[in-house]
């Protein structure tokens, strides 16, 4: 698998600080995984047809699945929101927006507000993972992985990230603890903005691999 940058993107000087780095140091950017021999794209999101690319598949996958889906908050160009894609041979497959905490909160705010209160300290930088979605035919745990490792690995070189939140249906909450290191820290709720029951993950990501 290799790591590019999708024609015409603008990727941001710390991303590529990040993966030159990542490089050089001779670790991937993502999971080494041969996806029949198809070449795994995992990049940012920056042109207006890449954002609207990731939004139409988040809307089919989450129809396909039932979901309630709420507008998105990520305006492009906004400094504490990123969208990144997973493209096999130029085909978009899965996306994932990571949010940094800021001012304004976070969508997991408004769910699990005494939570992230304990969670918020002032060395911390949170940040919540949203809009997940892959496509069914390209449904690959390891494409999972890979696309979840990048987007850690470039919220902590460009939001300078130490914590991850995420809202995830109950079902598949031994499954982001057993792969991702994440912990339970808020109980069964029904998340409105898809209508679908939901409870909080957290882990730390200190210099435990991923």
């Amino acid at each position: 698998m290799q790591i590019v940058i999708p024609s015409g993107s603008t990727p941001s000087a710390g991303f590529m600080s990040a993966l030159m780095s990542s490089v050089g140091s001779g670790n991937s950017f993502g999971a080494n995984v041969d996806f029949d021999s198809q070449e795994l794209t995992v990049a940012p999101a920056v042109t207006y047809q890449q954002h609207r690319a990731c939004a139409a598949l988040v809307r089919r996958m989450y129809s396909w699945r039932g979901y309630r889906l709420s507008p998105p908050r990520q305006l492009i160009g906004d400094p504490n929101h990123a969208t990144l894609g997973g493209w096999l041979d130029g085909e978009l497959v899965a996306t994932m927006t990571t949010s940094r905490d800021s001012s304004a909160g976070l969508l997991v705010d408004k769910l699990y507000a005494d939570e992230m209160a304990k969670l918020r300290k002032p060395a911390r930088v949170i940040c919540e993972v949203t809009r997940l979605a892959v496509d069914s035919e390209a449904n690959d745990p390891a494409l999972l992985k890979s696309l979840f490792r990048s987007t850690y690995k470039y919220a902590k070189a460009v939001f300078g990230v130490t914590d991850v939140v995420i809202e995830v249906n109950p079902r598949h909450a031994g499954y982001y603890r057993r792969e991702f290191g994440f912990s339970q820290v808020g109980d069964l709720r029904t998340c409105p903005r898809v209508n679908a029951p939901a409870v909080l993950l957290h882990r730390s990501m200190g210099n435990r691999r991923l």
